[in-house]
């Protein structure tokens, strides 16, 4: 009767150790270590169980990634000093799903054409495959010349999607 107590506590100490580790599979040894006579007495048993270790290593950040599909204006557009206008960018997610809450459209550098801020969430979710639509208030500088403003997306420390403008002012 001990023997049998000690075989169905054991039987599921394995059955948690492979639920709570994610395996999904007894290992061949495992199961030939599990000896019961026909007599229907339970001989005594050994289990091997399988070390599990996680480490910060095994923490993959998601891979973002898109593709631009379309923008207005068209990079080297001319324009007359101090001309205000939209530049919009579209893009499609080609990695991980982009969080309304946490995915912002930033400003990167170059010539501040904006004039509404430097970063804004992009208010909804992206899931892999859709597309989004980026717009920002602009204006041209007032001396003549080319220049180009950079921006992109940014979730938590990660920067990806980056899209440029050009514009050459008369």
């Amino acid at each position: 009767m001990k023997t049998n107590k000690v075989l169905s506590v054991s039987i599921l100490l394995l059955v948690m150790v492979i639920l709570f580790a994610g395996i999904t599979t007894i290992p061949a040894d495992a199961l030939a270590k599990i000896n019961t006579p026909s007599s229907g007495m339970a001989a005594p048993m050994s289990v091997v169980l399988p070390a599990v270790s996680y480490s910060a290593a095994n923490i993959t950040s998601p891979n973002y990634s898109c593709k631009l599909t379309a923008q207005t204006p068209a990079d080297w557009v001319k324009m007359v000093r101090r001309q205000s206008f939209d530049a919009y960018w579209t893009v499609q997610n080609t990695g991980a799903v982009w969080n309304s809450s946490s995915t912002r459209f930033v400003y990167l550098g170059g010539t501040k054409f904006q004039t509404h801020g430097d970063s804004f969430y992009i208010g909804k979710n992206v899931g892999v495959g859709s597309k989004i639509k980026l717009g920002v208030d602009m204006m041209a500088p007032k001396t003549p010349g080319t220049y180009s403003t950079t921006w992109a997306l940014k979730s938590g420390n990660t920067t990806f999607c980056r899209v440029t403008l050009i514009v050459t002012v008369k």
